[in-house]
């Protein structure tokens, strides 16, 4: 049926774009790279794509990395109280820890951490000038990790005028930010652009302030028949005190605890710190006519330091409520090179290139509290008074001191043949990857222990597109991706060498374009993707042991529209976005380990992932006065809290407004007010373990950002 539809549209989108469009009134004329490689209009990539400018997402007063991304069709996304530690969720694929589904870049450079996870918060987020999210597996081109989708961050472009320009904000709970951009031409016709924000805030619950400073600097170099250089840096230095999440009922509601959602039951200084220093260097030169190398030489450090409780079990009757004292701090290393190659014969486009990565992490982890047949390090608080009640029975146990090198080495292919209105395109990549442990000794093992595993995969990437006009393409696509399977580094002690790469296998068809001109733009997608292999990380005595067991179903639509009703109300533009995610588990039985009891989630939808979800969007714009007002709607059905599927609920509807005004008088100045939240919906993150809900992080509520950008 889905396809039904989808053939009907574009039959309807067909027959409709008789009437010529101009190629600027559509956005699908935007020109990507992340889908492809290479730099192609929207409307002609055979993926699933959407595009984010910082002009867009600025004014909604996003302050974390990953709020961007809320609204984008098939994407979802889970944050703690502070907005930070945001997990995304893709087609209805759900992280085995953390953010280990999919690729995150910069600039074309993978941001992976030695766990081969995805730590949003170590991009330089105030460098980002726009943002590309690609849906579906990418392991083609990117490797590991690539199994849901893609996530680009592209830094700011940097022109050749002499300009600058300062910002600050101001808003609800203590938050404050100042910043200021230089942009200056150089030798030679190159041009440096610098940047850096200062970034405070109180918090909304408890001891949930934030600290951060960073800098960016970019320089655009021509180096004439050479070709172009371009050098980027980035430091970052955050610090961010986090609230505990709080214990919920069997159906997943909060207790009435001291403190209401406010309260922080977390233990002492819970909070982290990161700092970031990362070094890029790209040459774009033209070796042959028809012929461009692309090198990216990349350098990357990250100190952190994380200290969050575990909630364990809450029983309200005991009086007392309890986490598992828990620190993690980390030392990575990252060095990444690349040498891609673009080659143009006439109707073949060709795309190739080998890569390198090494990712050195020195993980020491040490839990703290007390220790029995029950609970696992626990820090005891009275209910009453908030007060430790059980230090005196602490221990501080070091669960993991480990050095890791895990080492990537790639090659990859992939060409496109334009026959007509046609465009076949097919591709493959190698990959082969390795990780090395070394474990001091710990609480665990009285010795040092080493481990080690080796493994391969090569993952192919069909596709064919139909140009239906000049404003309107349709396409199907087959792509796969993988994950190694090596996990955390606390994970990995003891590793059975013979498990098999996670694999998903992703089939799709869409049709994108423009219509009546450009007044009306949109893309729809359907998508089957089933992940096989499936890494499950079965808790053992502090460790892990680690399987290959179940099968996941995804299915779905994705849809983005925007309509430019200009015609009857000047200025008036409406977008929506939607995604169907229907996700389950074809395969998910196995055994807990420490309990021997035997789960089944066989058949059930995947937890926290809303079937319906999406965005409406209204944009007013008043010329005559400067002002641009805008409305937002974020909405998201029911979700399955646990695995068993025993509550659902969790659906919620979130307005936001934001206006902003540029004098006519002096139009270098920008004033913008945004609220969220704007009815002020009392909303909750649920988390659940194998028992059913557990505990939830509330969001915040309603806030008001004042915000001013002077341009000179």
């Amino acid at each position: 049926m889905r396809m039904s539809l989808l053939l009907l549209c574009t039959s309807s989108i067909a027959a409709l774009a008789a009437s010529p469009a101009t190629a600027a009134d559509s956005a699908f004329d935007e020109i990507v790279v992340t889908a492809s490689r290479r730099a192609e209009p929207l409307r002609d990539v055979a993926a699933s794509v959407s595009t984010l400018s910082r002009a867009e997402f600025e004014p909604m007063a996003t302050r974390f990395i990953g709020e961007e991304l809320r609204g984008l069709p098939g994407v979802s996304l889970k944050t703690n109280d502070a907005g930070t530690y945001t997990d995304i969720t893709i087609r209805g694929i759900p992280n085995r820890v953390h953010n280990d589904t999919l690729v995150v870049l910069m600039d074309g450079v993978p941001f992976v951490t030695g766990d081969d996870e995805v730590d949003l918060e170590q991009l330089p987020f105030g460098a980002t000038g726009r943002v590309d999210v690609v849906r579906g597996p990418m392991s083609a081109l990117y490797g590991r990790g690539a199994i849901a989708g893609t996530i680009n961050y592209i830094t700011r472009n940097v022109g050749d005028a002499l300009e600058g320009q300062v910002e600050a904000g101001i808003g609800s709970h203590g938050w404050r930010s100042i910043g200021a951009l230089l942009q200056t031409p150089t030798v030679e016709g190159g041009a440096l652009l610098l940047s850096g924000e200062v970034q405070r805030g109180d918090g909304w619950r408890d001891r949930t302030g934030r600290n951060e400073e960073n800098l960016f600097a970019k320089h655009f170099l021509n180096l004439a028949e050479w070709g172009q250089l371009t050098l980027t840096a980035t430091w970052v230095d955050a610090e961010q005190e986090l609230a505990g999440e709080l214990p919920v009922n069997a159906q997943g509601e909060l207790y009435g605890l001291p403190g209401g959602r406010e309260a922080n039951w977390n233990e002492d200084d819970a909070g982290f710190s990161k700092r970031m220093l990362t070094g890029t260097a790209i040459l774009e030169a033209e070796i042959a006519p028809g012929l461009t190398g692309t090198t990216r030489l990349h350098a990357r450090q990250s100190k952190t330091t994380a200290r969050q409780g575990f909630l364990v079990p809450f029983d309200p009757s005991q009086g007392w409520i309890a986490f598992s004292g828990f620190q993690v701090d980390g030392d990575t290393d990252t060095l990444f090179a690349e040498q891609q190659v673009n080659w143009s014969l006439g109707p073949v486009e060709l795309v190739g290139g080998v890569s390198f990565e090494q990712v050195d992490a020195h993980h020491v982890e040490t839990w703290e509290g007390e220790l029995d047949d029950q609970f696992f390090f626990a820090q005891r608080r009275d209910l009453t008074t908030g007060q430790h009640i059980n230090r005196d029975a602490w221990l501080a146990e070091r669960l993991l001191d480990g050095d890791s090198t895990a080492r990537t080495y790639a090659g990859y292919l992939q060409g496109d043949l334009d026959i007509g209105s046609v465009t076949l395109s097919a591709g493959a990549r190698f990959d082969r990857f390795s990780r090395d442990v070394t474990y001091a000794p710990d609480f665990n093992a009285g010795e040092v222990q080493r481990t080690e595993d080796t493994d391969q995969r090569i993952s192919p990437k069909l596709s064919a597109r139909w140009r239906i006009s000049d404003e309107v393409t349709a396409y199907a696509a087959y792509g796969e991706g993988f994950s190694p399977g090596f996990g955390p580094i606390w994970s990995f002690r003891g590793r059975d060498t013979g498990l098999d790469p996670e694999l998903a296998r992703n089939v799709e068809a869409g049709v994108k374009g423009s219509l009546l001109k450009g007044r009306l733009s949109g893309s729809l997608t359907v998508y089957q993707l089933t992940r096989r292999d499936l890494l499950q990380l079965l808790p053992v005595n502090g460790t892990a042991q680690t399987i290959n067991s179940g099968r996941q179903r995804s299915r779905g639509v994705e849809l983005e529209a925007e309509a430019n009703l200009s015609d009857a109300v000047p200025g008036l533009l409406v977008g929506i976005t939607y995604g169907l995610t229907d996700s389950e588990w074809t395969e998910n039985a196995f055994i807990e380990p420490e309990t021997e009891r035997p789960f089944d989630f066989t058949g059930n939808h995947v937890a926290g992932v809303p079937r319906h979800a999406g965005r409406v969007t209204v944009t007013q714009a008043l010329p005559e006065a400067g002002l641009t007002a805008r409305l937002w709607a974020d909405v998201a059905g029911d979700y399955w809290y646990d695995p068993a599927n025993t509550v659902k609920a969790g659906g919620y509807a979130l307005l936001g407004a934001a206006v902003s005004w540029t004098p006519r008088a002096y139009d270098r100045l920008e004033l913008t007010a945004t609220v969220r939240n704007l009815l002020d919906r009392e909303v909750k993150t649920v988390v659940a373990s194998n028992d059913g809900p557990l505990a939830a992080y509330p969001q915040p509520p309603r806030e008001l950002f004042l915000s001013a950008k002077v341009k000179f």
